[in-house]
């Protein structure tokens, strides 16, 4: 048995947020609450002074094989906390089944979003091929309904450069493609073709714009003040994924939307290659937690956003995303650690950086994937 002491167990579904005890056995949670002496053989934790939690999910990075600039799954994820990853549309329905084989042996869970273009980002650093025209809804269905297990929903990305003198065509036929699958559609908006607001009105309660707080282009802040567009989609069920990589993200476009009240949905990495570890910008969801913290948004709701809330939108309540007694045991441990730390939009010596002081920063300790010690620092 693995016991986990003296923690501060922070588990948003089950409305949990005391110091207590969580107790693992086969695999599987099988108490949260105060746990018995150990037996011999007994593995204790002392999580004094942590914050216990479900495993992390990162409902937006690129993963290698998927993505040829995709970052190594296990060694990012596991010590940073993250027990689920959710490949975001690195993959079309021509590259996904020859390269799931990685899916399956992973001991991270992996989860992925199908790109509506036919070999999804196979094709970078020259852009994939966004025309409708060349789209292959079949295939894409029969994708789908091949890996129900594994696929969540479609990827578009809608950036002016992609899409170019397309505008908004691409991203209303995905709308009506997902419509017609019965399946939700993610959106990259970074620079999007024309106004922000005529995009978030194309889109269906379910559907994702991520990269939310970006400030290329027309963005979520206007005047201050977040758009009414974007209050409108919330409204009506659109979620809205923060996932800022290198430069998908502006300080001054999330300081004013959280000062707003309009803080993410979900709060993401979208990390590959050219972003993992990299300061001052996204490094790790471990990172993004800090980051968002520091922005004024409670930990508790960080956390949640990183957990119960891509579970639920993942339709995986049942299996992830919480610290529910007879789940499988995916538990993460932070240390909040007093330390002065940049925050950045851009990498460093990119014109227009933005850098936002923090003093905490929430440290990875020990991680568990199903029951097994997959990460545990030194220090822990």
């Amino acid at each position: 048995m693995l016991i986990i002491k003296n923690g501060r167990v922070l588990d948003p579904l089950n409305r949990v947020d005391c110091v207590t005890d969580v107790a693992v056995e086969g695999g599987s949670i099988v108490r949260v609450g105060s746990a018995d002496l150990p037996n011999p053989g007994d593995v204790v934790i002392d999580a004094t002074g942590c914050i216990v939690t479900p495993g992390l999910i990162d409902h937006h990075a690129h993963l290698y094989p998927l993505a040829k600039i995709g970052i190594p799954a296990e060694a990012v994820c596991f010590a940073s906390g993250v027990t689920t990853a959710v490949d975001a549309g690195s993959t079309g329905w021509a590259t996904y089944a020859s390269k799931r084989p990685f899916v399956q042996l992973s001991k991270l869970k992996i989860l992925a979003y199908l790109n509506v273009c036919t070999t999804g980002l196979d094709s970078l650093p020259v852009f994939e091929n966004v025309d409708p025209r060349c789209w292959d809804e079949g295939r894409i269905r029969d994708c789908l309904s091949q890996y129900p297990d594994e696929l969540v929903g479609l990827k578009l990305r809608t950036s002016r450069s992609i899409v170019k003198e397309l505008g908004y065509a691409p991203l209303r036929s995905a709308v009506k493609l997902a419509e017609k699958l019965d399946t939700h559609l993610m959106v990259h908006c970074t620079d999007p073709p024309g106004e922000l607001s005529e995009l978030l009105d194309l889109l269906r309660p379910g559907d994702i714009l991520t990269h939310m707080y970006m400030n290329q282009g027309s963005a979520l802040v206007k005047n201050g003040r977040v758009i009414p567009a974007a209050l409108r989609a919330r409204e009506r069920g659109v979620l809205f994924e923060a996932a800022d990589a290198r430069m998908h993200f502006g300080l001054p476009v999330a300081k004013a939307a959280i000062q707003d009240g309009f803080y993410p949905d979900m709060i993401a990495t979208d990390l590959t290659q050219l972003s993992m570890h990299l300061r001052p910008t996204s490094f790790t969801l471990a990172m993004q937690i800090s980051k968002y913290a520091a922005l004024g948004i409670p930990i508790e709701a960080v956390i949640e956003r990183c957990t119960a809330a891509p579970a639920r939108q993942l339709a995986r309540l049942e299996q992830i995303g919480s610290l529910t007694v007879g789940h499988a045991a995916d538990i993460a441990i932070f240390k909040p650690v007093l330390q002065e730390n940049a925050f950045g939009d851009r990498p460093d010596g990119v014109t227009g950086q933005c850098l936002h002081i923090g003093s905490m920063l929430y440290q990875p300790m020990l991680t568990v994937k199903n029951g097994e010690m997959v990460y545990r620092s030194l220090l822990f």
